[in-house]
């Protein structure tokens, strides 16, 4: 009987606090960890005195908790510095991304972790569905990946653009199966700007993008023949009035949650991953060899599984 063909699925949930995401309890994401491994860390930068606004911000001349011995990251805790961390497996420092204004990005020599999957192995299929057009706008996630969807969660609100991205998923997962997928999902993030996290709206925008996931997870179980891994994230927390960009805990906290589907884990604790972690374990689990020449700054998780 043939092995089961790893294949790996990225959600990213923009804006999420992990103390909220325990407290609410979504089934699916709950679910996910019960059986799966999951942890959190802080994000090594934010601005002091940043305001809570989507402005870009200004660059941060001091980040608390540098990840090494006289490293220094300038950038706000900022959905552009976090999904770029998340894509390319490398801090602000080095991708350029320090606000959501991606000024300077350097996706040419950071690309995205499914750009990077398709370079090494041209036979792999990859997906992105993103709400954020400025994911695609700038290459965050760039035009190497064999399927993009980009919409614009400002134009056709939220709610009704991570709808159209959770089905066009869904229909994709499903009827393709694609070696590697990332979709992101955005209206936990723009709802906490509005009314902070602790409202019933957050819960409602929580709870639906449980829903989603639950349905992308169905689509891939219901592939035979093929071993799913699934990694959900979010790049920045919020005050609990709402926003971000500066360097308090609430702020700066992130989680990944790693399920192998049809495993039992048993709610392992993952120590700290890192939000640059995700893009290597995902490599990691296709069999992609992790180049030194890719300076990248995370690690494959599954050592700590």
């Amino acid at each position: 009987m043939p092995l089961n063909k790893n294949k790996v699925l990225v959600v990213g949930m923009d804006g999420l606090r992990f103390d909220r995401l325990v407290a609410l309890a979504p089934p699916v994401l709950s679910s996910l960890m019960a059986s799966g491994a999951y942890g959190t860390s802080r994000l090594p930068y934010g601005e002091a005195a940043a305001p809570r606004t989507e402005s870009p911000g200004e660059v941060v001349p001091k980040s608390p908790e540098p990840p090494s011995a006289g490293r220094v990251i300038r950038s706000r805790t900022d959905s552009g510095p976090g999904w770029s961390s998340i894509a390319t497996g490398t801090w602000p420092d080095k991708h350029g991304v320090v606000d959501n204004s991606f000024t300077s990005p350097q996706f040419t020599k950071f690309p995205d972790f499914l750009s990077r999957a398709k370079n090494a192995r041209p036979d792999l299929t990859t997906a992105a569905f993103l709400s954020w057009a400025a994911l695609g706008e700038h290459n965050a996630f760039g035009p190497a990946i064999d399927h993009r969807m980009v919409l614009d969660g400002y134009a056709l609100t939220w709610t009704a653009a991570d709808r159209q991205i959770a089905d066009a998923a869904g229909r994709h997962l499903a009827d393709t199966g694609p070696d590697l997928a990332f979709v992101y999902l955005g209206d936990t993030d723009e709802v906490a700007h509005a009314l902070g996290p602790h409202c019933p709206e957050y819960a409602a925008a929580l709870h639906a993008q449980d829903a989603y996931l639950g349905r992308l997870l169905d689509a891939v179980r219901a592939r035979p023949g093929e071993s799913w891994t699934v990694l959900v994230t979010t790049d920045h927390g919020h005050v609990d009035e709402g926003g971000h960009g500066g360097t308090s805990p609430e702020e700066r906290t992130v989680f990944v949650i790693a399920n192998r589907l049809g495993e039992d884990l048993g709610g392992r604790p993952l120590d700290e991953p890192r939000l640059v972690d995700v893009g290597p374990t995902a490599l990691a689990l296709l069999g992609v060899p992790l180049d030194p020449a890719w300076e990248l700054d995370g690690e494959p998780l599954f050592n700590s599984w």
